[in-house]
């Protein structure tokens, strides 16, 4: 394995492990194209800074609403 990927992969399993301690848990989700490109465009707008942003907040949102009224954006 180059060292280049070596040191990503290093930096991902950082990152990785930090969310872990701070109570996050990692999952993977499909959506459909529309979808994604729904997402695209709230983040071309401004509205959000990645897609990771978009779905955390939305999630949030959906499934805690009480603790996102109050947490800033």
């Amino acid at each position: 394995m180059p060292a280049s990927v070596q040191k990503n992969a290093s930096r991902m399993a950082a990152v990785r492990l930090r969310r872990q301690q701070d109570g996050f848990y990692e999952t993977t989700v499909f959506v459909h194209h529309r979808v994604r490109d729904a997402i695209d465009k709230a983040i071309a707008e401004g509205r959000f800074k990645s897609r990771r942003e978009a779905m955390e907040t939305v999630i949030q949102t959906a499934f805690t609403p009480e603790e996102s009224a109050t947490k800033p954006r």
